[in-house]
């Protein structure tokens, strides 16, 4: 029957197979609307009054399953409500329910309460022509403006435990997450999400002391322009080119361009707003750092990685009570969460509170980016050989490449000799030291801060 292959509702008649929409008006026009968009319309009109949620829209949308969903359904749900001119502050058709779905408000079948004009009716019209030519120009319309490349389901299983692999914290997962990221990109070479990945974990492996800098950065900088030369609309790219920037070049002003891009492609990625936290931080913007941080936890609240960061916040903003209280419980949920057992033990040393920390440090199964947390125990223990044991230990590993200045600097402080504290603060700004870029809130530089030596480095490091 007629009726059923059309939808009506509210002076707009719908094809349910062609997709041509009119309004039954004076206006004698037709426009198409695209598959995708069709797609949408029809499975919210079908639900009318009821949310029909984000993952039964992908499912209707990407059937075979597609990495980054999020961002082509926002700007696709956008572009539907811009053909059915429903873009004003308050939704006629189509109602959004953050982070849980949608729901069509519009009765299916019912006759308009009032046509519109007919400049009214001409301009949705146009722009439906608009949004229908633009699907027609388009390579296809898996994804908004362009086609974005759809992997083979094997090279996203690889991708997805890769990522599984990546994110767990009771075991250091980056070996297995790279090895599954390579596997990835050769089951499909044209894969950019899965290159991107590769060059995170990459960077990831080289943040956690696995493989040195001058190793781990070039393999992340090569991952990151395959992947680009892949598809530069996709968000895990630039986010992972501001990480490069901003954790192994320092270059500040290129990560923020690379955050901002990677935003306007889509500004629900929680791993991009943990990387923006750590720009603020850097830069000393601690309202900023904790707000983004916040937004990452929001999106992603079981991710620990997050958690610790928003401890280490607190801890750099001299607020160690609350530091304490809040890392204390993830630590004795997660015994096998390096960061957090770090961080508190950093916090309880702030306190006074040297056993405690002394307990926390010894949880601590790999010292990862924190190198220098137990020969600051051992400075403030008296233990004077013992932490320059550290600090032996430490210019071995710097042999071998690794970034360790900062590290021997942040012992020599709490030893208190901080003219040699200086001295290596200063050889930090050149051989990688990761973390040299926290001086701005790290407590514990304070001694250093008014000497001429901290401004120097300040000065170099934030050149760019």
């Amino acid at each position: 029957m007629a009726a059923d292959a059309e939808l009506h509702f509210d002076g707009w008649t719908v094809n349910r197979v062609s997709g041509e929409v009119a309004r039954t008006d004076h206006v004698p026009a037709t426009a198409r609307l695209p598959p995708q968009l069709l797609r949408i319309l029809l499975e919210l009109a079908d639900h009318a009054g009821a949310i029909v949620t984000r993952e039964r829209l992908v499912k209707v949308l990407w059937p075979e399953g597609i990495v980054d969903f999020d961002n082509g359904l926002n700007v696709a749900v956008r572009k539907l409500r811009v053909a059915l001119d429903d873009v004003g502050d308050a939704p006629r058709y189509i109602e959004t329910l953050p982070k849980v779905g949608y729901r069509f408000l519009a009765k299916p079948g019912a006759a308009a309460v009032k046509l519109p004009s007919k400049r009214a009716s001409a301009r949705v019209l146009l722009a439906l022509a608009v949004v229908a030519l633009g699907a027609a120009v388009a390579v296809a319309w898996w994804w908004p403006m362009r086609a974005h490349h759809v992997p083979s389901v094997r090279a996203q299983e690889l991708y997805l435990e890769a990522m599984h692999q990546r994110a767990r914290r009771d075991v250091n997962g980056y070996k297995l997450a790279i090895e599954n990221f390579q596997a990835a990109v050769k089951e499909d070479p044209n894969y950019p999400q899965a290159w991107a990945g590769l060059g995170e974990g990459y960077s990831g492996a080289v943040m956690r002391q696995m493989i040195p800098p001058g190793e781990g950065v070039p393999k992340a900088r090569a991952a990151a322009r395959r992947a680009l030369a892949l598809d530069d609309d996709i968000v895990e790219v630039h986010a992972l080119l501001g990480q490069i920037h901003l954790d192994h070049e320092r270059h500040f002003a290129a990560a923020d361009q690379e955050f901002r891009r990677a935003l306007e492609l889509n500004d629900h990625s929680s791993r991009l707003w943990h990387h923006i936290a750590m720009w603020h931080a850097h830069q000393g913007h601690v309202a900023e750092a904790f707000a983004a941080v916040r937004r990452a936890r929001e999106l992603e609240p079981m991710t620990l990685l997050y958690s610790g960061s928003y401890g280490l916040l607190l801890y750099n903003s001299r607020r160690y009570d609350e530091a304490i209280e809040f890392l204390r419980p993830l630590a004795d949920a997660n015994p096998g969460f390096n960061y957090a057992h770090s961080i508190l033990a950093r916090a309880l040393m702030a306190t006074g509170d040297l056993t405690g920390a002394q307990e926390q440090l010894s949880l601590v199964t790999e010292p990862g980016v924190n190198q220098s947390d137990l020969g600051s125990l051992y400075a403030k223990l008296g233990h004077r050989e013992d932490a320059l044991r550290e600090i032996a230990r430490l210019e071995a590993r710097g042999r071998e490449g690794y970034g360790v200045a900062y590290d021997e600097a942040v012992i020599y402080v709490a030893l208190g000799e901080l003219d040699r504290g200086c001295e290596t603060l200063a050889r930090a700004v050149d051989d990688h030291s990761l973390i040299l870029a926290w001086m701005r809130l790290d407590p514990r530089v304070d001694s250093l801060r008014d000497r001429q030596c901290f401004a120097d480095v300040e000065k170099r490091v934030y050149a760019q």
